[in-house]
C-alpha cells in the first residue's frame, strides 16, 4: 500500500478501512514536563511540537480560547476540573429550584479559536476540535459531591436530571459555536466525561441511560451535524454501555484502558471491532511506568493484532501526565506503531 498521509491514515481507520500501518498518538497531543524534559535532555528539543513530528503521531489538537475572569479558588466552576468531589456548592440542594438558582460561568467566556488557521498549519494531519471538559456526570459530582450526586441519581433524580440539563445547556453553548467555526477545518470532536472505575461502572448502566445518554446524543449530534467524527473520553470499565455509544453515533472511544476489567484489547476488538474505533490501549500504570521498551514494543504488537481483521485501532497511551511514565517507553510505542524497532 502507498504511504498514507497522517490524516488519511487516521480517516481510514475511523471507517475501518486497511492503513499502511495503525496511527499513533501521545493521547490528547499532550507532552507534559517531564517527558519534554526527557526529550530536551535527550535530543535538546526545544518544544511540544518537535517532540510530536519526532514520534511521527498522527493527530493535531486545536483548543478553544477561554476569555472569562481566572476561576475561583475555592469552588471551581461548573466545567473546570476539580480534583476533590467529596461535596461542592449544591452539596445541600434538594429541589429543582435550588439547582437552577445556581449560577453557571458565563458559556460567552469560552471563544472559538481560528481554526482555519490551525487547518492550514497543519494540513497533512487529523485535526482534533477539544472544546474542554465539561462533563454531564463528573460535573454533577463535583457539584453535589460523588456520593450526594449517585444518591439523587436513585432517590431524587429529578433534581439530578435538572442539574445535568442546565450542564448540558452551558455545554451546548459552547459546542455549538466552535463546532460551527470548525465546521471544513478540524476532523474529530472530543467530547468526554467520566462514569466509571477500573471494576465497573458507578452507577448502573440503566441509570446512566435514562440521566446521562440522551443529553451526550445531544452533544454528539452537534459535532457529527458540523461534519466531525467523535471521539469521546471515558476512562475505566464501560464496555456495560459502548453499544449505547455506538448507537448515538460516538464513532471511537479515548483513553480504552485495557487493564480495566472487561477491556482487555481481544474481547473488545471482537465485540466492538469494526462498530467502534478505540484510541489508546497502552498501559501507564505499569507499562509505561515500569516497563521497558521491549515489553511496550509487545503490547503494541498484540494490541495491533487483536484489531487486525477489523481495523479501527489507533496506539496512544492510555493516559498522560504521570510523572513514572519513561521517555524511552513513549519512544518505542510511537515506533513500533510504525514497526521501526
Amino acid at each position: 500500500m502507498p504511504s498514507l498521509t497522517h490524516r488519511e491514515r487516521v480517516l481510514k481507520t475511523f471507517v475501518f478501512e486497511k492503513t499502511d500501518y495503525p496511527p499513533c498518538d501521545l493521547m490528547e497531543g499532550c507532552v507534559w514536563p517531564e517527558l519534554m524534559d526527557y526529550f530536551r535532555a535527550k535530543y535538546g528539543f526545544q518544544d511540544a511540537d518537535t517532540v510530536l513530528d519526532f514520534l511521527g503521531t498522527d493527530f493535531r489538537w486545536a483548543f478553544v480560547t477561554y476569555k472569562g475572569p481566572p476561576p475561583l479558588t475555592q469552588d471551581p466552576p461548573v466545567g473546570k476540573h476539580s480534583k476533590s468531589v467529596t461535596a461542592g456548592p449544591l452539596a445541600h440542594a434538594t429541589t429543582i429550584q435550588e439547582v437552577e438558582a445556581y449560577r453557571w460561568p458565563d458559556p460567552a467566556w469560552w471563544q472559538p479559536a481560528d481554526y482555519a488557521a490551525f487547518s492550514r498549519a497543519w494540513p497533512d494531519h487529523a485535526r482534533v476540535l477539544c472544546i474542554g471538559w465539561a462533563p454531564l456526570f463528573w460535573s454533577a459530582c463535583e457539584a453535589f459531591g460523588i456520593d450526594e450526586a449517585l444518591i439523587k441519581m436513585i432517590v431524587e433524580p429529578k433534581v439530578f436530571d435538572a442539574f445535568v440539563r442546565r450542564q448540558n445547556e452551558f455545554y451546548l453553548d459552547i459546542l455549538q459555536r466552535c463546532s460551527q467555526a470548525a465546521q471544513g477545518y478540524c476532523d474529530i470532536c472530543w467530547l468526554g466525561d467520566d462514569f466509571a472505575s477500573q471494576r465497573a461502572m458507578l452507577m448502573n448502566p440503566e441509570l446512566w441511560r435514562k440521566l446521562i445518554k440522551p443529553y451526550l446524543a445531544e452533544q454528539v449530534r452537534v459535532a457529527r451535524e458540523h461534519g466531525m467524527y467523535v471521539l469521546f473520553h471515558s476512562c475505566g470499565a464501560v464496555r456495560a454501555v459502548l453499544p449505547d455509544m455506538i448507537d448515538i453515533g460516538i464513532n471511537a472511544l479515548l483513553v480504552f484502558q485495557t487493564t480495566a476489567t472487561g477491556m482487555d484489547a481481544a474481547s473488545i476488538a471482537r465485540d466492538f471491532g469494526g462498530n467502534m474505533a478505540f484510541y489508546g490501549g497502552i498501559d501507564i500504570q505499569h507499562l509505561l511506568s515500569f516497563g521497558t521498551p521491549e515489553a511496550t514494543i509487545a503490547e503494541v504488537r498484540s494490541n495491533i493484532q487483536a484489531f487486525e481483521r477489523c481495523g479501527g485501532y489507533i496506539v496512544a497511551n492510555s493516559h498522560h501526565s504521570l510523572a513514572t511514565i519513561k521517555g524511552e517507553n513513549i519512544e518505542a510505542m510511537c515506533m513500533a506503531a510504525k514497526e521501526e524497532f
